[in-house]
């Protein structure tokens, strides 16, 4: 025991300067302000490149490379390394529900792409906010607050200094990509615009999407803090250019003409195409390492906005995505992904991080090195990251208390594990505008008492994973009913709650609308304005949003 302790040790004081590691680095994270990477629901087969969405199986043991000098320079836009990744072909073939109760299959037919010139839906369409805004116009609530709310944000000023190569010096910059700031203007004009259909608020988003990417030519790809921002901030750039959709897709821009992040030559062409080629280039290629390395808040950030992004690249079959590993994944090596691949690399990330599949690889603090962690109380069986079955996120819970606590206590009003379910709640619903609800309903029922994984280090590491673990649904009720804390992050809670209403699994949902706090239009560092865009009024039954295919 002590000879693995002593060998751990060195691996630590190997990684350099650990003090960083025992304070609260860059405003978010008390552990080091590094990314941390998610787990994954998929097998992954980190020798091959090979990613199926396929359940572990409860012998397979999560095996890691050891850490090593593997380069990992940028790779040309060529073949791609990842082969066979789930959901590249499903969205070719008919969608198939299983009937519970007779276990039949029921084909239904396969969700259609948008037209050139039409909005994909995020967070919301343009079409669902017409009707927003003829109920507003009614004097119907919420409607009637949430657009006055969202018409004042959109009013203010949109004056932000940008800097050739940015740079996250605490939690909120840039701040023209903070989501309490440039982010949340930025997205309440493009809103505007389709609520208003002044054409005067879509010029403005488009001159600000065209200043961002012809002014940050780069992202520092050594900034600590600059993954967890731009993955907070990227989905509301995505969605705000996706709602402008029809006013700029045939329109030129000046911007980046490659999408290697080492190349900042800008030139001339279509607006859109510009732009996603700046959001591979920077955000997407800064962000990817830390949705393969971190289970924690930040790695649910992390795979929230490489979805987003992906997903935005699915009329670019030309584009390759240079996606980052961490050392224990392929080596180091770089993934060259099409946008299918990375669309459902991040989604099968995402399921395995809430079932347990995935492992920790930056923290040195992580619940994932048990045995060596103080961070595991010894009042409790020591447990791995996960969403559990009593909906704790361990590697966010340690953060005030430890990883393996039954329940939140009530003096637990930090906002870390609210943090981690709203980003993953934000991919849940694109999942859902993609007719894919495993996001949202997920539950792992199986029972693996000796799952066995590599930890950072190299060091097997077995424990139990119970079944009933990986539910959204759960989490938010192991906060807001088994804890009776109150629920800080209302755009999130406005999604889940229009959500479960209607299919919850657990009694408690019915508790979650007392805890929304509808005061004035709010973002977050995941969801934004989720009043305006999910809220209904007493006495209507929320359906499901309108749905396109995923990238394909």
């Amino acid at each position: 025991m002590f000879a693995e302790y002593g060998r751990q040790i060195i691996a630590i004081i190997l990684l350099g300067n650990v003090m960083c590691f025992l304070f609260a680095c860059n405003g978010e994270d008390p552990d080091p302000a590094v990314a941390e990477l998610p787990p994954t629901l998929a097998r992954q087969d980190v020798s091959e490149g090979m990613i199926s969405r396929t359940a572990v199986p409860p012998t397979a043991v999560a095996t890691a490379n050891a850490p090593d000098a593997a380069g990992t320079g940028e790779v040309e836009p060529t073949a791609t390394a990842v082969a066979g990744i789930a959901g590249v072909t499903e969205a070719e073939s008919p969608m198939v529900e299983e009937n519970m109760a007779t276990g039949e299959k029921a084909t239904e037919e396969p969700l259609a792409m948008p037209a050139p010139g039409q909005s994909r839906g995020y967070q919301t369409t343009p079409e669902e906010l017409e009707e927003i805004k003829r109920k507003a116009d009614e004097g119907i609530e919420p409607y009637r607050t949430a657009v006055n709310w969202i018409f004042e944000e959109a009013r203010k000023g949109w004056n932000y200094e940008l800097q050739t190569q940015e740079t996250c010096s605490d939690a909120h910059n840039p701040a023209w990509n903070d989501n309490g700031a440039g982010t949340a203007a930025l997205y309440a004009k493009a809103l505007v615009y389709q609520l208003s259909e002044e054409e005067a608020y879509a010029e403005e988003v488009k001159n600000i999407l065209q200043r961002i990417m012809t002014e940050v030519e780069s992202i520092d790809v050594n900034d600590e803090q600059c993954p967890l921002n731009f993955a907070w901030g990227a989905p509301e750039l995505v969605a705000s250019a996706d709602l402008i959709e029809g006013y700029w897709y045939d329109q030129e821009c000046t911007g980046p003409v490659s999408t290697l992040h080492s190349n900042t030559t800008l030139g001339s062409g279509n607006c859109k195409e510009l732009f996603q080629n700046w959001l591979v280039k920077n955000p997407y290629y800064i962000v990817s390492e830390t949705a393969q390395a971190t289970t924690s808040n930040w790695g649910a950030a992390a795979t929230n906005a490489t979805a987003h992004i992906a997903d935005f690249l699915w009329d670019r079959p030309d584009v390759t995505l240079n996606h980052r590993n961490p050392s224990q994944i392929n080596n180091g090596k770089e993934y060259a992904l099409t946008a299918a691949e990375a669309y459902a690399l991040a989604n099968d990330a995402a399921i395995e991080r809430m079932n347990g599949y995935r492992v920790e690889y930056e923290s040195v603090w992580s619940c994932d090195r048990f045995g060596f962690n103080v961070k595991q109380s010894s009042e409790w069986e020591p447990v791995k990251s996960q969403i559990s079955e009593k909906g704790i996120i361990p590697e966010d819970a340690r953060r005030k208390e430890y990883c393996n606590i039954p329940q939140y206590n009530n003096a637990f009003k930090h906002s870390y594990p609210q943090l981690h379910l709203g980003n993953n709640i934000q991919q849940c619903e694109l999942m859902l505008r993609r007719g894919d609800r495993s996001c949202y309903d997920n539950v792992d029922n199986s029972d693996i008492p000796d799952y066995t994984y590599s930890d950072a280090f190299g060091f097997n590491r077995t424990t139990h994973l119970y079944p009933g673990r990986g539910s959204i649904e759960r989490a938010i009720n192991a906060i807001i009913v088994d804890a009776g804390i109150s629920w800080q992050q209302d755009p999130a809670l406005e999604v889940a709650y229009r959500y479960y209403l209607n299919n919850q699994t657990v009694p408690g949902v019915e508790q979650w609308f007392g805890e929304l706090n509808r005061r004035r239009a709010r973002c977050v560092n995941h969801l934004c304005f989720g009043l305006l865009t999910h809220g209904f009024a007493a006495g209507e039954s929320p359906q499901d949003p309108p749905a396109v295919a995923p990238p394909r």
